[in-house]
């Protein structure tokens, strides 16, 4: 949840003031001028490359023109060289004209530099992964591995390969993504955004910034997708398309079979059906993020996946990529949908409605969309802990009691305050379902314990807690390569939780995998060092 896709340049601010100047300078200017504009549509339209090569022609020759030195400095941050392009901004600043209307670029780019200016860096082919935190070093294995999966897999699905590495930065703290998404902290909380593709490189927040993490590796995915589209297609597609592929794609690293909507946005699907209540298209322009709740944003998400889910079951891949290279030689949007579905746009549009309403989606009442709150501290929430989250005060009040019974040993008593706790949340709490299952383990009723585990990972696939829990059950029960596979799972949404590990080092061990023991124990070193 919460991946976003936003179209933002500031380089519009400079193109009129080119204009303006090019019949006063000498001929010469007038030269860079043709070079300058169609450099800054380069931009616009995430041909890099192309933009690169204009800024070094220009630089070649027109070192000491201040427009040049601007939009050269505009293609060194697109670049992600935040000093050199601080630089030439600086330089091209000097003209009182362009600093009237440029030093809001050149501010922005020196706030992202405070962060971004002390990044260390890991590179494979195809990537290069940088992050500030020490803590953070431990997400680059994890990343760089999924996203070459995932270069492979969208690649061959969508039939283009970038042919630079890409660039991954990750954010340390909240106000430093704010910078660089241009989103506010009520706006990235509201829409469940932790990570953006943007300025030709894929951002994201550390999973340190939430309690239990995020399915961060799915967001990288996510956002990778974003970034292929945009080079493909010359950054001509609509938010709803653009989201619908992404969220679409977004487990291709590590599954093969055909995406399933999550059960969450499952039942928001259905309850629109009941209710008559869709995000349109166009509400959804220019960003998910903008969606004034979170639910807005959910349903928005699981619509534009029924749209993918429509359209590859009536032409695969192939429809999509038809569509995508449709829209790359100039076709809109709507007349590329149309001309792969074989009818008109509205025709499209209401055939996909009539088809979403004939499936049986499954309304779960009481399920919630869980809150995404970015903290300054990278403290895990251990599960006694979470009480706080439970909303309701008496389902509170009960989940406390439990929690001090179950801290005696009574954990027979335990079980009865939780179940109580359960039936006044008036929701589906997985806080509660974890309490509930560990006091379950804890009295040897593993086929309780497990049953209501893998519900709750069901509804809530985000929820760290419930992983850990379900290892706990397999290693009590001996189940070694089942704990390793569910703990794995969990380094997926948290890897800065200190008992995965734990745990995992222990299990490696009684596998005599003592490689993977080693490197899970190193792992753990280097958080609680």
């Amino acid at each position: 949840m919460g991946r976003i896709f936003i179209t933002l340049t500031f380089v519009l601010t400079i193109l009129p003031l080119v204009a303006g100047k090019a019949i006063a300078r000498e001929e010469k200017f007038f030269d860079f001028f043709g070079d300058i504009v169609y450099g800054e549509e380069c931009l616009r339209s995430w041909q890099i490359e192309e933009a690169s090569a204009v800024a070094e022609k220009l630089l070649s020759v027109g070192r000491d023109n201040p427009y040049v030195c601007f939009f050269a400095g505009e293609v060194y941050f697109y670049e992600g060289n935040y000093q050199e392009s601080l630089s030439l901004l600086q330089e091209a600043l000097k003209d009182p004209d362009i600093a009237q209307k440029g030093k809001k670029f050149y501010d922005f780019v020196n706030r992202v530099y405070q962060t971004a200016g002390k990044f260390k860096e890991v590179k494979t082919e195809h990537f290069l992964f940088r992050y500030l935190e020490e803590k953070d070093a431990i997400l680059a294995d994890y990343a760089l591995d999924t996203l070459e999966k995932a270069y492979h897999a969208i690649g061959s699905d969508l039939q283009y390969f970038p042919a630079k590495p890409i660039l991954v930065e990750v954010f340390p703290d909240a106000e430093s993504f704010c910078t660089i998404s241009t989103l506010t902290k009520d706006e990235i909380e509201t829409s469940g955004t932790v990570a953006i593709c943007l300025f030709n490189r894929v951002i994201i927040t550390s999973p340190r910034l939430l309690p239990r993490g995020y399915q961060w590796l799915d967001t990288l995915t996510h956002e990778y997708v974003h970034y292929v589209i945009m080079k493909k297609t010359y950054n001509r597609v609509p938010i709803w398309l653009h989201e619908g592929i992404a969220k679409y794609e977004e487990r291709r690293w590590f599954e093969d079979a055909p995406p399933k909507l999550p059960v969450s946005l499952e039942s928001l699907v259905a309850e629109a059906i009941e209710k008559d209540y869709f995000i349109t298209f166009e509400q959804m322009h220019p960003s998910l993020a903008k969606l004034k709740r979170k639910e807005d944003t959910a349903l928005a998400f699981a619509e534009v996946f029924t749209v993918m889910d429509y359209l590859f079951n009536r032409g695969g891949y192939p429809i999509l990529v038809s569509i995508l290279d449709s829209i790359g030689n100039g076709k809109s949007p709507e007349d590329a949908v149309s001309s792969a579905t074989g009818v008109s746009f509205p025709e499209f549009e209401k055939n996909w409605m009539y088809d979403l309403k004939q499936k049986k989606f499954r309304r779960i009442h009481g399920i919630q969309i869980l809150p995404t709150k970015l903290k300054e501290t990278s403290a895990s929430v251990e599960d006694v802990e979470s009480v706080a989250e439970i909303e309701v005060k008496d389902a509170r009040k009960y989940a406390v009691l439990g929690d001090l019974l179950r801290r005696e040993g009574l954990h027979s008593a335990a079980i009865i305050e939780y179940e109580k706790a359960s039936k006044k949340a008036g929701n589906i709490s997985p806080q509660i379902q974890n309490k509930l299952a560990i006091s379950y383990i804890m009295d040897t009723q593993y086929t309780k314990a497990e049953e209501i585990l893998k519900i709750s990972l069901e509804y809530y696939p985000e929820y760290t807690t419930t992983y850990i829990s379900l290892g706990e059950l397999y290693q009590r029960k001996g189940e070694y390569d089942d704990a390793v596979k569910i703990l794995t799972q969990a380094n997926h949404i948290n890897p800065f939780n200190p008992i995965i590990h734990k745990n995992l080092a222990q299990l490696y061990q009684k596998l005599d995998k003592k490689e993977d023991a080693t490197l899970e124990l190193k792992r753990l070193m280097m958080l609680t060092k």
